[in-house]
C-alpha cells in the first residue's frame, strides 16, 4: 500500500477506535453481545479462510497438522479448555522458533512437564484458561498487529492509532463514569458467559455485574476490545487482500455465518456453544501469526537500536 493509503487507513482505525468507545459507554453490554453475534462470526469465518491461504503463518508447509492433532487429542479426552489452550500455544512457540524436527519433539515433551507444574497455579490457569482466549487475543495481540505495523511503516499515523489504541481504555476507566444506560433485559439475561470474565477479573464471584461501577467500567473495556477487533480485521481488508476468495467459499463463508447470526437470536445457548467453538478454533489457529508478530516487532526494535 502507498503512504497515502495507510494514512486513511490508520485514521480510519482511529475513528473506530472512538466510535467503539462512545458505544461502550453507552451500551457496554448489549455492545458486547451483539459484536460477538454478529461481527464475531463474520471475522472468525474469513480469517480462518484466509490463514488457510497462507498456511497459518507456519514455518513448514504442514506445521499446522501437529496443532490440529493436539486438538483432537485434547477434544477426545475432554480435556479442559485451560490445556488445550496450553499445549496449543506452547506448541505454536516451538513450530516458530525450533526448525529440528527432533528438538521439537524434545521441545514439546518439556511443554508438557512444565505444564503439570504450571497449570496447577490459579494464576496460569487463568490466564490460558481465561484471558488468552479472551482480553489477550483481543486486545494484546490486535496492538501487536497495530505496533508491527506502526514500526514497518515508520509513518507518523501508526504510531498515532497505536496511541488511541492505548487511550481509549485508559479513558473508558475515568471519564463519564456516571453515564450508563441501565441494560436491557435482553443483555442481563444473555451476559452471563461473559459475566464469568467480570467475577473472576475483580475476583468477586458474587458481584452484581449490572450495577457495581468497577464491573460496569470494565464492561466498557471488553466492548471496546472485542468491538474495535472485529472491526480492526474488516478496515484492512484491501490490505491483507482476505476478500480475494472463491464465489463458492464466499457463498459458504456467508451461509454459514447467516446460520450462525440466526441460531445466536433464536436459540441463545446453542448459539453461544457454537460461536464459543468458532472463536476458540480462529484464536487457536492465529497462534502462529500473533508469535511472528512479537518476534517482528522484537527485530524492529532491535534495528532502531542499532541504527
Amino acid at each position: 500500500m502507498t503512504v497515502s493509503q495507510l494514512n486513511r487507513l490508520n485514521y480510519l482505525n482511529v475513528v473506530a477506535m472512538l466510535l467503539a468507545s462512545c458505544l461502550a459507554i453507552v451500551i457496554p453490554f448489549e455492545l458486547v453481545l451483539l459484536s460477538y453475534a454478529i461481527l464475531g462470526p463474520a471475522h472468525y469465518l474469513t480469517e480462518i479462510s484466509w490463514l488457510s491461504g497462507k498456511q497459518f503463518f507456519t514455518l513448514k508447509k504442514y506445521d499446522y497438522v501437529p496443532i490440529l492433532v493436539v486438538v483432537v487429542i485434547c477434544l477426545i479426552f475432554r480435556m479442559p479448555t485451560v490445556k488445550l489452550i496450553y499445549y496449543t500455544f506452547g506448541l505454536s512457540v516451538i513450530l516458530q522458533l525450533i526448525n529440528n524436527y527432533r528438538l521439537r519433539g524434545l521441545a514439546f515433551i518439556l511443554l508438557i512437564a512444565a505444564g503439570n507444574l504450571l497449570l496447577g497455579n490459579n494464576f496460569w490457569r487463568t490466564i490460558f484458561g481465561v484471558y488468552i482466549p479472551t482480553l489477550i487475543h483481543v486486545y494484546v495481540f490486535t496492538g501487536a498487529f497495530l505496533l508491527y505495523g506502526a514500526l514497518k511503516s515508520r509513518i507518523t499515523s501508526g504510531y498515532v492509532a497505536v496511541f488511541f489504541f492505548l487511550l481509549c481504555p485508559a479513558l473508558l476507566c475515568i471519564l463519564f463514569t456516571s453515564v450508563n444506560a441501565s441494560p436491557t433485559l435482553w443483555a442481563i439475561s444473555n451476559y452471563g458467559h461473559f459475566g464469568r470474565l467480570n467475577k473472576i477479573s475483580l475476583r468477586d464471584q458474587s458481584l452484581n455485574i449490572f450495577t457495581d461501577r468497577g464491573s460496569i467500567v470494565l464492561t466498557r473495556v471488553i466492548a471496546f476490545a472485542y468491538t474495535y477487533h472485529y472491526i480492526n480485521w474488516f478496515t484492512k481488508t484491501e490490505m491483507i487482500g482476505w476478500h480475494r476468495i472463491s464465489i463458492t467459499r464466499a457463498v459458504i463463508i456467508g451461509a454459514i455465518w447467516t446460520a450462525s447470526v440466526a441460531v445466536y437470536f433464536y436459540h441463545y445457548r446453542l448459539g453461544l456453544s457454537w460461536l464459543f467453538i468458532l472463536s476458540l478454533g480462529h484464536v487457536i489457529l492465529e497462534f502462529p501469526l500473533n508469535q511472528r508478530s512479537f518476534v517482528g516487532i522484537g527485530k524492529e526494535l532491535r534495528r532502531r537500536v542499532a541504527g
